[in-house]
């Protein structure tokens, strides 16, 4: 490349990074303001109770009553009020050093600014809708499979279709809606994403915030995204903390105020907000102090909403009962849904978890021994075939596997499926 075309380039992207950095303005809780631009290297020194940490990264978004920070590992969210001094950096090279990013003491002093959502452009067909009913515990019977499926199938139509995840779930679990989460930030790259709650208990909750936009029905209940280990008992306090900084950081990616998080996840939270009546502009506190109180740390249960209070508190972006309605909310002329693959996919998803809850238990049976055979040699060949179809339920069930007594050890469970193949061989030794 010559030095004439090289000074060309540089400067076009110089100019383009220019145009795309916004101007951030932070006065921080001693009054010193700081002012700087998105995509900018920063130095942020962190005070937060008795414990002082370094996070250094670039600075991606500022949203009023936190940034946040994009490091070598993830996206952190930092409140401005656990902010002791910021400083721009002058290289690229960053180290990170862990931080918690729980909720302030100090009361949020402004909210984040509204998002203006932008509907991505359309490829092969204007606004089409596609249709995924989601019904049942995470883990248990929502799984990643049918999701993905349904995206594979709307990328056939080109970028830009709008995919709704229609969730009826009572909870279930909220770590294997961890695995789901990438995998919607990923479709979310693509097209749009949105959550139609019924009911979103837990793991629902979780997997409704991982989505763009969220509208509830009328009769909606939302939230209680609570943590339990072995036994159902509570979470240890750092894994609860933990937990609460991965759901802060979900909620700041689609422009909701990470405030939510800890009161959905404990009792003691406090959460409440106050709403200009000339602006509409909402600001939330993590005290009491709000006129409208959420949560007032006092409740013995964690946070859990109504439709009517999601909409008033800022947390859904709509209710609509009908398709018609939810059309009407969604921008769209009319409904239209481009074909019934997802409530295909949901039902042939429903009766193969039917079949397994007859074969299954059946099949267990039949490898421990439990047949009808002339001679040894015959028991086992049928003890060996009943666990090669073990195994090959638990390749089609996935992650719902381990409800079926197939646990590939995730999550440090015990691994089922290996102990089946090691018995399949052991059976073969003796055959």
């Amino acid at each position: 490349m010559n030095l004439k075309k090289y000074l060309l380039i540089s400067a076009f992207l110089l100019v383009v990074s220019s145009v795309c950095a916004e101007p951030v303005e932070l006065t921080l809780k001693d009054g010193t303001v700081w002012n700087g631009e998105t995509g900018e290297q920063i130095s942020l020194v962190i005070h937060k109770g008795r414990k002082k940490s370094t996070v250094e990264g670039t600075l991606s978004r500022n949203a009023g009553q936190f940034i946040v920070v994009t490091t070598d590992t993830r996206d952190q969210v930092i409140f401005i009020s656990d902010i002791d001094s910021i400083s721009t950096e002058s290289t690229t090279n960053t180290n990170v050093e862990d931080v918690d990013t729980a909720n302030s003491e100090e009361p949020a002093e402004s909210t984040p600014k509204p998002t203006k959502k932008v509907k991505p452009k359309v490829g092969k067909l204007s606004k089409g809708v596609f249709l995924l009913p989601l019904d049942g515990g995470v883990g248990e019977i929502i799984r990643s499979t049918e999701i993905r499926e349904i995206a594979e199938h709307a990328d056939t139509y080109g970028p830009g279709q709008i995919i709704i995840l229609d969730i009826n779930s009572p909870g279930g679990s909220v770590l294997t809606g961890v695995q789901m989460r990438d995998l919607l930030y990923d479709i979310r790259k693509r097209h749009r994403v949105i959550a139609w709650v019924d009911r979103a208990t837990s793991g629902g909750a979780f997997l409704s915030f991982c989505c763009d936009e969220i509208y509830f029905r009328r009769s909606s209940n939302f939230g209680s995204i609570t943590m339990w280990s072995g036994n159902f008992q509570g979470a240890a306090e750092p894994e609860m903390q933990a937990w609460i900084t991965q759901l802060e950081s979900v909620l700041a990616k689609s422009s909701r105020t990470p405030l939510f998080a800890a009161p959905m996840v404990v009792f003691a939270a406090q959460l409440s907000y106050d709403i200009d009546e000339e602006t509409g502009k909402i600001t939330y506190y993590n005290t009491t102090e709000g006129k409208e109180i959420l949560s007032d740390g006092e409740s013995v249960e964690v946070l859990s909403i109504t439709a009517d209070q999601a909409e008033h508190c800022g947390l859904s972006d709509g209710t609509a009962d009908t398709l018609d309605e939810l059309a009407i909310l969604l921008d769209l002329d009319e409904w239209n849904e481009v074909d019934e693959e997802g409530r295909k996919l949901a039902s042939n998803w429903k009766m193969t978890l039917e079949r397994a809850g007859i074969e299954i238990n059946e099949l267990f049976g039949e490898f421990n021994g439990n047949v009808e055979a002339r001679s040894n040699g015959e028991r086992i060949m049928k003890q060996i075939k009943a666990g090669k179809k073990l195994l090959s339920w638990a390749n089609k069930l996935g992650e719902s596997a381990m409800n079926f007594g197939l646990d590939d050890g995730f999550l440090g469970g015990p691994d089922r499926v290996a102990a089946i193949k090691r018995q399949i061989k052991e059976l073969e030794q003796q055959r």
